[in-house]
């Protein structure tokens, strides 16, 4: 195999011509293609960061809010909490007055009602008292005769015979 120098030199400045031809019509279009598609990706690629950098500021706004809104969702609870511990306090203390009220009115009513049984229970000692003394008067008899009224009256007084005891 041998080399030909004729044959090299043209294969050399045909070389030299295609480059030539391509440098000035086809590389030009060529690498502005390729220019605009590299312009293109960065455009993109900064496109993606600045959208990364606004998703990541909302992000934080977002969660910035969210913790105002808890810790004002727990201030809220607290206060309800100490506003229901309040109205317990007070609900507590009315029913307690209250109490007190009705069992004062009740130790009124019980001690009136006791006055009222006492003096009930003296006006009807007296009527048997005068009812006893009425019938031995009327009888006056021995004292033998006299206990057996007696007797006689207690067991009507246990009967309900005699009128104001019963």
């Amino acid at each position: 195999m041998g080399l030909e120098l004729g044959q090299i030199v043209t294969h050399i400045i045909g070389f030299v011509i295609a480059v030539i031809i391509l440098k000035r019509f086809a590389w030009k279009p060529l690498l502005s293609v390729l220019e605009e598609r590299r312009n293109k990706i960065k455009s993109e690629f900064d496109h993606i960061e600045e959208q990364r950098k606004k998703t990541e500021k909302l992000y934080s706004d977002y969660q910035t809010k969210l913790d105002e809104i808890d810790s004002l969702a727990r201030v809220k609870i607290q206060e309800a909490a100490r506003e229901g511990q309040k109205l317990a306090n007070e609900i507590k203390e009315n029913a307690r007055a209250e109490a007190k009220r009705i069992v004062g009115r009740t130790k009124e009513e019980i001690q009136r009602d006791l006055d009222k049984a006492k003096a009930q229970l003296r006006d009807d000692v007296i009527n048997m008292t005068l009812q006893l003394a009425e019938r031995l008067i009327q009888k006056k008899l021995d004292e033998e005769r006299d206990r057996q009224l007696i007797a006689q009256f207690v067991d009507e007084m246990k009967e309900g015979k005699v009128e104001g005891f019963k």
